[in-house]
């Protein structure tokens, strides 16, 4: 108020500056003392300013009759005044149409569709002036309207009959004070929104497009709901396919690693001539079953891995890798597998020491997946190339070039699918389960990296893989050597090992290699067994199988750690490669867990560790936090934690 009383003192002011030395000029006497200079420039000025006010405010006057047009109100000779007011009130009317911002709500269950239906028709009423105000929901199934919400005084009308002309694509005119307004999205009509103005009180144009505003509002709403549900089912569904897929596989790995272990120890039994002395023919059919064995349990793990990642069952452990040596010894790796086929496998070191920071269990596997899909698509004779290299952007990259078949531009999209094989004459003979790259892929994004590839048809490929670059120190630890290690067998000292396993044949094969080394066996192949050679003897290591611990009416386990002194070792040999498998198991109190199949002499050397109170390895695989905080929850010793190499073997 205060300010528009100065804006016409102003206005006035002017005026008079304006008028009165006109007048003077008119009306001069003799006794006048304006300067006629002065007068003339003074009148110039003032009419300028009455001129630029006049202008002005035709200009506004335009700028407010579009606008108003826009917003529908009708401003037929109203003052420039009260029309800037009426504009100003509508815009705060269409400003608080669109308050609720229902796009940015998470509006997912049926209390908070409802309190947000309930806003819009209290403010249907409010911004309407409206007596009464009412929304009803649509049923496409009973073509009737449901959970209608009302404020004010009902209507006289039916709401039924309303809605039926909504849904029909009509407008029921009930009253030319009532305004209906459909509520839809993308054609389907979802309910609608009926306001009835005062007696006697015609809407405007503007007042139906606040109607409009709000049944959109409503629309989006409920189109909100409709939407998070499905999100909230379509992700149960995929949690419930998941782990439907990860339980298949992971029975399909307990049945698979149960045979394939007996037949690789059998195999291994037979080679090192403990039943028997062994011809040359002989050694050479059965290197070739242990190597097709490996070959198969490969496979195996490729599926498990795969599933794993799938479901987010991995996270990486990161840690500082010198490229230049872990680079070396994964070329030694597969170094006798290219000469094999007459590869010539180069490694091109670089001058300036790179780093990086990947789990280091995950790098080694990516490595040895593109290396081992290089020498296997490269027909013999051919030429691999391994080099790291910095660019741009403080990354590393990392590249494996072949000379190989290469791939068709067609095909590049087979290449990271799962069980996808690139359809060529020499790709389609080449073994392998199709899950190498999608497994290498999936483990470098979930490291922070990248992987991609150029390829010419006949020439060959070059695939690499970009991680960030880190700092090279001169104090950054070596990572354990790659290359291959001399495998011997453990000395028993005549120590005595209870073996409860409840197969014959494949307790006997244990029995028979434990014998061998030098250790005393007990066997056992139940529970009530295995308890009674306990009270009979003392023991220095037990070694249980796990179709003698997974029984839920048998607490093995409980029973052996209940009458044995605390510091008796405990090692399980299981088919179940999965982590919620392997946490049964430590919760127990095992304190080694291995994943069938497992090499007779990892088993020896293993228990021979374990018994001397040297074992080496790992006591967890860092990657599984989860575990590792449930199992200091349970204050659970650092040596009931299995090792690195066990869960995922």
């Amino acid at each position: 108020m205060v300010k528009k009383g100065f804006a016409y003192f102003t206005l006035f002011l002017v005026a008079m500056i304006a008028v009165v030395p006109l007048v003077d000029v008119l009306f001069r006497s003799p006794a006048s003392q304006l300067p006629s200079l002065w007068v003339r420039g003074l009148n110039f000025v003032a009419w300028s300013m009455v001129a630029t006010f006049l202008l002005w405010r035709l200009e506004t006057r335009k700028s407010l009759l579009s606008l108003a047009r826009d917003l529908g109100i009708d401003t037929t000779r109203l003052p420039l005044e009260r029309m800037l007011s009426r504009v100003l009130s509508e815009v705060e009317r269409k400003n608080r149409s669109l308050s609720m911002n229902v796009l940015e709500r998470r509006i997912s269950s049926e209390k908070e569709l409802s309190d947000t239906l309930e806003h819009v028709v209290e403010l249907a009423r409010q911004l309407l002036g409206a007596q009464s105000s009412e929304l009803a929901l649509y049923d496409p199934d009973t073509q009737l309207y449901h959970s209608s919400f009302v404020v004010g005084k009902p209507f006289r009308t039916s709401a039924q009959a309303m809605l039926s002309g909504a849904v029909e694509g009509r407008v029921e005119k009930s009253s030319p004070d009532v305004m209906v307004e459909p509520i839809a999205f993308a054609g389907s009509v979802l309910g609608s929104l009926r306001v009835a103005l005062r007696s006697g009180e015609a809407p405007s144009q503007s007042d139906r497009q606040i109607m409009r505003l709000l049944a959109l509002q409503s629309g989006l709403a409920i189109v909100n709901t409709r939407y998070t549900q499905q999100l909230i089912r379509l992700k149960a569904a995929s949690e419930e396919s998941i782990k439907a897929k990860t339980g298949f596989l992971a029975n399909l790995s307990h049945e698979l690693r149960g045979p394939l272990g007996i037949m690789l120890n059998a195999v291994e039994l037979v080679l090192d001539g403990l039943c028997g002395s062994v011809t040359e023919e002989q050694a050479e059919t059965l290197s070739m079953i242990r190597t097709n064995g490996e070959h198969l349990l490969e496979l195996i793990n490729d599926v498990l891995d795969y599933a794993k990642i799938e479901s987010g069952k991995i996270v990486p452990h990161r840690s500082d890798i010198l490229l230049h040596e872990i680079l070396k010894d994964l070329c030694g790796v597969v170094r006798q597998q290219a000469e094999g086929k007459s590869h010539r496998l180069v490694y091109v070191p670089n001058d300036e020491a790179l780093a990086i920071s990947c789990d280091r269990r995950h790098f080694r596997q990516m490595m040895i997946n593109l290396l081992t899909n290089a020498i296997k698509y490269t027909p013999d004779g051919g030429t691999i190339e391994v080099w790291a290299e910095r660019i741009p952007g403080q990354k590393v990259r990392i590249n494996v070039k072949d000379s190989g078949v290469g791939i068709e531009a067609s095909e590049r999209s087979k290449v990271f699918s799962a069980f996808e094989r690139v359809e060529n004459s020499y790709s389609l003979v080449q073994e392998g389960s199709g899950l190498g790259m999608p497994l290498t892929k999936r483990l470098a994004e979930v490291n922070g990296g990248q992987i991609n590839f150029d390829s010419v048809p006949q020439q060959g490929s070059r695939f690499w893989l970009i991680f960030p670059s880190i700092q090279a120190t001169s104090d950054m630890a070596r990572g354990e050597s790659e290359q291959p290690r001399e495998e011997r067998d453990a000395e028993g000292k005549g120590n005595t090992v209870l073996l409860v396993q409840r197969a014959d044949d494949e307790r006997g094969m244990v029995a028979r290699y434990m014998n061998h080394i030098g250790f005393r066996i007990v066997l056992a192949s139940n529970k009530l067994e295995a308890l009674e050679a306990l009270r009979n003897e003392p023991v220095d290591l037990i070694f249980l199988d796990n179709n003698v611990v997974d029984s839920p009416e048998d607490d093995l386990v409980k029973d052996i750690r209940e009458g044995s002194p605390k510091n008796l070792p405990v090692i399980l040999v299981t088919t179940r490669a999965f982590i919620f498998d392997i946490e049964k198991y430590l919760k127990g109190g095992i304190d080694r867990c291995l994943i069938k199949p497992v090499k007779l002499r990892e088993l020896g050397t293993t228990c021979r560790q374990l018994i001397d109170g040297n074992f080496s390895g790992e006591v967890i695989d860092s990657a599984e936090l989860e575990l590792s905080k449930r199992q200091k929850r349970l204050k659970t010793p650092a040596s009931k934690l299995l090792g690195v190499d066990d869960i995922l073997h």
